[in-house]
């Protein structure tokens, strides 16, 4: 189910790796077309990111419906290459329908990150994620925010799924994303193996 590699220098790892796959697709395809985790944890990863920007979609794999922490515009200010975002000018629901028109039929690769609480983009265990299209979804967060998520469906439905898992405050969930404890992580299923990028040493039994 899960192909893991850990590895100290995880960014740059999956950098090589991302930079292998783009290639791949653009000789192939003539493009690439990725989502990209929020939060904190990836955002060295795509200062780092030098790609043929070009010929790359960029997307979000979820969004805060807030300027103010905006995932979008935290990404922007590192990565090279131009977002797609939800345009928070809108009214929430016309926020999402407008973000799902603009995502392709089905993503080349998706990049999530995953919650000490097992949560990945903004699917979270409990909170109902309300579907606007079989593309994306809304719910409201635990930190009170809103939030424009891609779903599920979609997400597994991308040709390659990567989580990136980095910390020692994450080691708890990497051990129960490895195990399939139920989980919204844990319910991203590819007709691949989901990889797993990740700093930290694993158990051995």
């Amino acid at each position: 189910m899960y192909r893991v590699f850990p590895i100290k220098n995880v960014e740059d790892l999956l950098h090589r790796y991302i930079r292998r796959l783009s290639s791949v697709f653009i000789q192939r395809h003539g493009r690439f077309r990725v989502a990209l985790a929020g939060g904190k944890t990836p955002l060295d990863l795509y200062s780092m990111l030098a790609l043929d920007w070009e010929r790359i979609n960029l997307y979000l794999t979820d969004e805060r419906y807030s300027y103010e922490k905006s995932n979008c515009r935290a990404i922007s200010q590192r990565i090279k290459g131009k977002l797609i975002c939800p345009d928070l000018s809108k009214d929430l629901e016309s926020c999402a329908l407008e973000y799902s028109r603009l995502l392709p039929e089905r993503l080349d690769f998706v990049l999530l990150g995953v919650g000490e609480d097992g949560h990945t983009a903004s699917l979270f265990e409990g909170i109902p994620c309300r579907y606007i299209t079989p593309k994306v979804c809304i719910s409201k967060r635990p930190d009170g925010l809103w939030g424009v998520s891609l779903t599920y469906e979609y997400i597994s439905s991308s040709c390659q799924v990567a989580f990136f898992v980095k910390g020692e405050e994450k080691k708890k969930v990497l051990e129960k994303l490895l195990s399939g404890v139920p989980m919204p992580a844990t319910r991203i299923k590819t007709t691949r193996k989901v990889l797993i990028f990740t700093d930290l040493s694993l158990s051995k039994t």
